[in-house]
């Protein structure tokens, strides 16, 4: 298995790209390539693109930021890997992690024991002029796991027996469920820069929060506290985010967008009455706007900046959702911008306590296990359309049992990356995860009875649990996990000891909380009420299915209808309807797949395009010059004759005119991009009859059966 480590480059791209390209360390330089760059004039062509980024959102003022990023995948010497399987293992690596959207070079070092990939990937993409986002340790995960599934596919670090993978459970549960202080410092961290807008700011805002931020040399440290010691600033993130240089880029970013979204505001505030229209209207000026459904907090986004979602309550207390309708119904005379709560007040009202460990242990089987190495196992699965996929799960979360189980750790509320065949990426929530495992693999439910006052609501779309003495308002079980019985009056449900169910806690608490299916038998159980109340429950549960069997009846007759509008008469007949929305689907997938790839030629078409006119001037002048000069003139400008050398030769293959309009080419990116997107909405309401009418199948299947 591979190694792999991030971090950021400022200054000096060209001194980074020049180690890396070293001769002696890459085989006279032929393990090394680059991808819409050549590696020799990789620095001018990330210019260029930084360059049409800034000139296309129309912030050529503003401050450069990241020039690049600098990703190394160093092998395991026990890894039979050659230098060419390890450049190209980089060059998947760089294409997955960066979609193609991004330039990079790729130089496999072969100078040491372990061969190791140094990989240079430009800030900014060429594809959509969006700059490349990180997030702490999330981001370094999600490298680290691409590199693990393509290590796992090369057969490196492979174990033939998955047993011998992992601890025992019990020595490794009380280290997964503690948290360590940098958890905290860096959500506290993050709060202020959110917000802030200058480093004085940011510095008394950490201060309420209970940090004490010190500078010392080139390092900054962070103190929570109570904590025993302070955290350097790059223990705290994979990037120099938490860095003097990475807060004041946040910082002169924040200023920037905090005032375009108020000069928006201000613009369209005498042309609307509604906050659907001051939706509307606003993202008409660049300006996304939404609102968290928890705590009703209001976000803006200035798109035209390619900017973070800024808290409302960052630009005053006039523009959040409350100062806004105060201001509707006062006619817009002007927006508070002072800021009446406190940080520490507005932390605590706004941040959700996420869980940081992995709650629930699900048994895996081989139906999930594709293979097992050093760092996990490759798992196989679905995603919420059952499209199949793989997810990466670290050894650090895999057990085996003295009896040979393997249990894997799974975060219910967590977000995992997976990769489909075509090698793009998506995500199932831990909850999602755990449910697939659980039924694949026949695990049986605990079955929980009922009592009338455990039941606050009952309807064909399930049943809500009040559990007061256990702290649940309520709690809500999808009809699915619901069995009714009308001639004993009962009513139970089916609960999996490994679930999280999600409930509403009494009390004013808004957040929601979660419990196990474990504790929720248990809960359930130690409560038995008999008399009087049960009569209660057998009329809910009568009523209720009287009212299912109704529903049923008009459902079946929409089924049957349908079904005779489109001549299929038996269970049979859905199969040839579900083979043309399969076929449909995968039309449309290959159709998407092929317009991204002419998009990213197309983009990569205006990079060249724009090379050529920036760097046309110095060639001619090259050309101009008598042979005795040419070579001097070659030497001092070597990187721009290159870069237009490599930019006109590509566009020759293509058999594209260097007088080609620029903007005529953006435009069909543009175009392009578009279809794409209309393509992409077909796609998912072909997903939705497909899922549809195979409901309908199982429908007819249980119908006939019976």
């Amino acid at each position: 298995m591979a190694i792999t480590k991030i971090h950021a480059v400022k200054v000096r791209l060209g001194d980074a790209i020049n180690y890396i390209e070293n001769p002696d360390k890459t085989d006279g330089q032929e393990l090394i390539s680059g991808y819409n760059t050549a590696p020799q004039t990789a620095v001018l062509d990330f210019s260029v693109t930084a360059a049409m980024a800034h000139k296309a959102r129309n912030t050529s003022a503003k401050k450069k930021g990241n020039l690049a990023y600098h990703l190394i995948q160093s092998f395991s010497p026990d890894d039979a890997v050659t230098p060419e399987l390890a450049h190209k293992l980089g060059r998947k690596l760089a294409m997955e992690f960066t979609e193609g959207k991004f330039e990079f070079v790729v130089a496999t070092h072969i100078d040491k024991d372990s061969i190791h990939n140094h990989i240079i990937i430009n800030a900014v993409s060429f594809y959509d002029y969006k700059k490349l986002r990180t997030v702490p340790y999330r981001t370094a995960q999600q490298i680290r796991s691409i590199s693990d599934q393509l290590c796992m596919e090369a057969q490196l670090s492979v174990i033939k027996d998955p047993q011998q993978l992992g601890r025992l459970y019990p020595t490794y549960v009380q280290k997964k469920r503690t948290t360590s202080n940098r958890t905290e410092v860096r959500k506290k961290l993050n709060f202020c820069l959110e917000r802030a807008t200058n480093y004085a700011q940011f510095l008394q805002m950490a201060q309420e929060l209970d940090i004490s931020v010190c500078q010392r040399g080139k390092h900054m440290t962070y103190l929570l506290e109570g904590a025993g010691r302070a955290i350097r600033d790059t223990s705290l993130a994979d990037t120099d985010k938490f860095t003097y240089a990475g807060l004041m880029e946040r910082l002169e970013d924040n200023a920037a967008e905090q005032l375009f979204i108020r000069e928006r505001i201000a613009k369209i505030l005498p042309n609307v009455s509604t906050f659907a229209d001051f939706t509307k209207l606003l993202q008409s000026e660049g300006v996304k706007i939404r609102v968290k459904k928890q705590s009703g907090q209001l976000l803006y986004k200035a798109v035209d900046l390619d900017g973070t979602w800024i808290p409302a309550d960052a630009l005053g207390d006039g523009f959040i959702l409350g100062g806004l309708e105060a201001s509707m119904k006062s006619g817009f005379e002007s927006l508070d911008e002072g800021h009446g709560t406190p940080i520490a007040d507005l932390y605590r009202e706004l941040t959700t306590e996420y869980p940081q460990n992995c709650d629930t242990s699900v048994r895996l089987t081989a139906r999930q296990i594709c293979s097992a190495g050093k760092r996990g196992v490759l798992l196989q699965i679905q995603d919420a359309n059952c499209n199949p996929a793989k997810l990466m799960m670290d050894s650090c979360h895999i057990h085996t049992a003295p009896d040979g189980a393997i249990t894997a750790d799974i975060g219910a509320a967590f977000s995992y990356d997976i990769t489909y065949d075509d090698g793009t990426h998506g995500t199932i929530r831990g909850t999602d995860l755990i449910r697939q495992i659980d039924e694949e693999n026949l695990t049986q439910p605990l079955i929980v009875s009922l009592t009338a006052d455990h039941v606050m609501a009952m309807s064909l779309r399930g049943v809500t649990v009040h559990l007061p003495q256990y702290g649940i308002e309520r709690l809500f079980i999808p009809e699915h996990y619901v069995q009714r019985n009308v001639e004993q009056g009962s009513c139970a449900i089916s609960l999996y000891p490994g679930w999280q169910y999600s409930y509403v806690p009494t009390g004013s608490e808004k957040t929601r909380k979660a419990i196990s299916g474990a504790d929720l038998a248990q809960s359930l159980g130690g409560v038995v009420q008999t008399g009087t109340s049960e009569s209660n429950l057998a009329r809910r549960v009568s009523n209720v299915e009287r009212r299912a069997g109704i529903a049923n009846a008009q459902e079946l007759g929409k089924l049957l209808g349908s079904m005779a509008d489109n001549g299929l008469h038996s269970a049979a007949d859905f199969d040839k309807q579900i083979s043309a929305y399969q076929r449909e689907e995968t039309k449309l997938r290959n159709e998407i797949a092929e317009l991204r790839s002419k998009s990213k030629t197309y983009a990569a078409t205006a990079h060249n395009l724009q090379v050529c006119h920036t760097y046309k001037s110095v060639w001619l002048e090259y050309a101009s010059k008598p042979l005795a000069q040419k070579d001097t003139f070659y030497k001092q400008n070597e990187a721009a004759l290159q870069a237009y050398s490599r930019a006109a030769s590509q566009l020759e293959k293509m058999g594209i005119s260097q007088d080609i309009e620029l903007e005529k080419v953006k435009q069909l990116v543009s175009k392009t991009e578009t279809r794409i997107s209309n393509l992409i909405g077909k796609l998912e309401k072909v997903q939705e009859s497909n899922h549809s009418i195979q409901e309908d199948k199982e429908k007819v299947e249980r119908i006939q059966g019976s």
